[in-house]
């Protein structure tokens, strides 16, 4: 199978926004509660299954020690999760990933908003530790639109520091849109794959497009306050459905970037099926398509 190294079959001048790039949807939420917990494995497990696209959110415990967070539940050590970032740099040194890392964002229920805190002095230390962003971060670039993998490649590079404030060094604040309504993410699997391609019919951009195939656990919704493995196991018979609509039509081929979901490494389904599509955008290499296409199955 080719989803260590599936990077290695793409052509040089294909750019990020037009690459078609599996995600994990809150990827350092591996090992929390059910309620909070949307990927079962850790980054270099998901990294294993295809994933290059990585959303971490940090907290920081009353011990001082910075962690990974979704909402108020905190997870894993951010410092173990650097550890599988390591792994993935030197062990694969053909594939490029784009590390999307901040806070957890302020949350406000009713009159009350609830704020997170990870020191970015204590973070920049971290990410000199162990994945040296003076060394593998590409930042030239004045926007996201221009870069080509070729860019990162010939730089000698191997990843980008995604933080929407720039806080911390080597980090790039990059065009970027997560399409999200209450109406769709929150419905209930059929609905859901019925309705949500139709973002891409309202929302556009020239920068990465972060398409999301998961549902959002929302109280008084249709599908209300639920843990998202159940989610997940009703929308997985679907999948193929939502991958196939954007097959079907150019426009949403042409837009589809990051595609990202939860439990991606239950098996491989989800990469297989989203790293198809850069077949059928040309985004394979010529003489490779036969082994990448083989190395999906």
């Amino acid at each position: 199978m080719i989803y260590e190294t599936w990077m290695s079959c793409i052509k040089d001048e294909v750019k990020l926004t037009e690459l078609v790039i599996p995600g994990a949807h809150n990827a350092g939420s591996y090992g929390m509660k059910k309620m909070a917990e949307c990927q079962k494995d850790n980054l270099l497990t998901q990294f294993r299954f295809g994933m290059r696209h990585f959303c971490l959110r940090l907290n920081t415990t009353k011990k001082g020690e910075l962690v990974l967070a979704h909402g108020i539940t905190k997870g894993d050590l951010f410092e173990n999760a650097l550890k599988d970032i390591r792994a993935m740099l030197m062990q694969y040194p053909t594939e490029i990933l784009l590390l999307d890392i901040r806070e957890y964002y302020p949350q406000k229920f009713g009159p009350v908003t609830l704020t997170y805190k990870a020191d970015k002095h204590q973070v920049d230390a971290l990410l000199r530790q162990y994945i040296e962003p003076e060394k593998y971060a590409f930042t030239d670039f004045e926007h996201i639109k221009d870069v080509t993998l070729g860019d990162i490649r010939r730089a000698g590079k191997r990843y980008i520091l995604i933080n929407d404030k720039e806080e911390y060094a080597y980090s790039r604040d990059c065009a970027c849109i997560l399409p999200w309504k209450k109406e769709v993410n929150c419905a209930k699997a059929a609905h859901f794959a019925d309705t949500t391609l139709r973002f891409f019919d309202d929302y556009q951009t020239d920068g990465l497009y972060w398409f999301q195939t998961q549902q959002t656990p929302y109280p008084f919704t249709e599908i209300g306050l639920t843990n998202p493995k159940k989610l997940d196991e009703s929308l997985r018979p679907y999948f193929s459905k939502i991958i196939n609509g954007i097959k079907a039509n150019p426009f949403y081929l042409k837009s589809a970037n990051i595609i990202a979901g939860d439990f991606m490494t239950e098996d491989y389904l989800k990469s297989r099926e989203i790293l198809q599509l850069n077949l059928l955008k040309g985004n394979v290499r010529e003489g490779m398509t036969e082994i990448y296409q083989n190395g999906l199955t």
